[in-house]
């Protein structure tokens, strides 16, 4: 894997595959809870790992299982679930007319 670049992006949609796999266990749980085949699953963490340059998956017999650096990227992925869904609730308050979030007016 390259090393990770200074100015990397990560795609949100491909951290959900990611949270969804350690919530699920499996490919195929994560691609039926997600709509998408095992091997659209597959493709997404596997791009994922190639933005990071960092393994996320590794065999488990027939089945993956989470790395350490996934695991790790998991503790942010869930703070920036988090921090995402409170600004989804001040955009939504602020649109029906209430007042800007504290410490950010």
């Amino acid at each position: 894997m390259e090393p990770l670049s200074p100015a990397f992006i990560i795609d949100l949609r491909r951290l959900t595959v990611l949270r969804e796999l350690q919530r699920r266990g499996s490919l195929a749980r994560t691609a039926e809870a997600l709509r998408l085949t095992p091997s659209a699953v597959s493709q997404q963490l596997a791009a994922l790992a190639r933005e990071l340059g960092v393994p996320l998956t590794e065999r488990d017999g027939r089945g993956v299982r989470l790395t350490g650096q996934a695991r790790v990227l998991l503790t942010h992925a869930d703070v920036i679930a988090a921090q995402l869904e409170r600004a989804r609730a001040d955009l939504a308050a602020y649109g029906e007319g209430g007042p800007a979030p504290v410490g950010r007016r």
